[in-house]
């Protein structure tokens, strides 16, 4: 016997989870824009660091208690990295 396939309708509901979590990112990306701050700085320089790991901690936690879903994980996973420092 073959495996059974995935749904039209289940492979629908994820394609429209990874759009609204890229939408989501091109606004956070857009406003970060119009107030004319750079991607490739953090946006508060003085940010507490320990503070950002602790965040990375508690998302991961998140995740593996089945808290947030993978799309939210990823897109605020993003948002720290960008955020995060590394000297």
């Amino acid at each position: 016997m073959s495996p059974s396939r995935s749904t039209v309708g289940k492979l629908q509901r994820a394609q429209a989870k990874k759009a609204k979590a890229m939408a989501k990112q091109e606004d956070r990306q857009a406003r970060r824009s119009d107030r004319g701050e750079s991607d490739d700085l953090p946006e508060r320089p003085d940010e507490d660091q320990a503070g950002l790991l602790e965040e990375f901690a508690r998302l991961h936690e998140d995740l593996a208690e089945g808290r947030i879903s993978l799309d939210d994980f990823e897109v605020r996973q993003a948002d720290l990295r960008q955020r995060l420092r590394v000297d």
